[in-house]
């Protein structure tokens, strides 16, 4: 409803709940001053409601758990250059805790690091890309929000892309090196590396959207985060000063140091180079 009221981009928006329908019904007629859209109320099984519709120009998914069997009814009634919006919460899965559920529901292997909502965030989007390929399409990721007890990301859907960037992290068993190529052992102290994927290599956002989101925005926490994520690297996986303090054996440096962090770990900051001259570059930090 704040969708539909905020945005006034709607000319009609159906939600749709087994549960909760009476009281979704209420807030309806509570705020049919705000609400200029025509907005249908239902308490139907997902198959049934989207079986009813021509499509969407706009999806949004926010089950219990996983939304992977939703996604696939869904996904074929998403319009060409709509959105699709998916809400994980089975956050074990996908961040390495509950690996057999993320082999079940994702077809993917998760590990727990210090980048595990990464993890998390890009086996998502990659098991999204392969549902809409099933129908000739493919997906552009264009916001995530990942906080809290969930993974949330906006997908631009279009037709099929073969250029799509699928694939693995080979991540150290010993240090915190990992790299995007096969390699069964790490290149910086020569352990067995693990292989985490298959998962999205591609850009998480849309930088210019988050633009214009920036210019709309006007709460300075709001407008703090899209700042920071608008400098955020493309580069996959970032790592953390807590981490590298730990494995390095010297005092924990500032954040600061770097100017390259990442919205997902206060933390937490992207690299472009290899792990040897990092690791150079961290002792010597004053």
């Amino acid at each position: 409803m704040r969708l539909v009221a905020e945005t006034k981009a709607f000319k009609s928006f159906a939600i749709n709940d087994l549960n909760t329908s009476k009281v979704i019904k209420k807030n309806v007629l509570k705020n049919r001053s705000k609400i200029k859209a025509k907005i249908t109320v239902t308490s139907l099984n997902a198959s049934d409601i989207y079986s009813a519709q021509e499509g969407y120009d706009y999806v949004d998914i926010d089950p219990f758990g996983s939304p992977i069997r939703y996604a696939l009814q869904a996904m074929p009634k998403v319009k060409r250059g709509g959105l699709l919006a998916l809400t994980a919460t089975d956050t074990a899965a996908l961040y390495g805790k509950a690996k057999k559920a993320c082999l079940l529901k994702y077809g993917a292997r998760s590990l727990k690091t210090s980048y595990f909502n990464e993890i998390g965030l890009r086996i998502l989007i990659k098991r999204a890309e392969e549902i809409a390929n099933l129908y000739e399409r493919s997906v552009k990721p264009m916001f995530f929000d990942v906080r809290r007890h969930y993974v949330r990301i906006y997908l631009h859907v279009s037709k099929a892309n073969t250029t799509r960037s699928i694939g693995y992290i080979y991540q150290c068993s010993k240090c915190p090196n990992r790299v995007m190529k096969f390699s069964e052992t790490c290149s910086f102290c020569g352990s067995k590396n693990i292989e985490i994927g298959p998962l999205w290599l591609d850009r998480l956002f849309d930088r210019g959207l988050v633009s214009r989101m920036l210019v709309l925005a006007k709460d300075e926490e709001i407008k703090k985060y899209l700042s920071m994520l608008k400098q955020e690297k493309d580069s996959v996986s970032y790592y953390t000063t807590t981490e590298l303090a730990s494995y390095l054996a010297v005092r924990e440096k500032r954040i600061d140091s770097f100017g390259t962090r990442t919205v997902l770990n206060e933390k937490g900051f992207r690299y472009d180079q290899d792990f040897k001259k990092l690791a150079e570059e961290y002792k010597n930090l004053g």
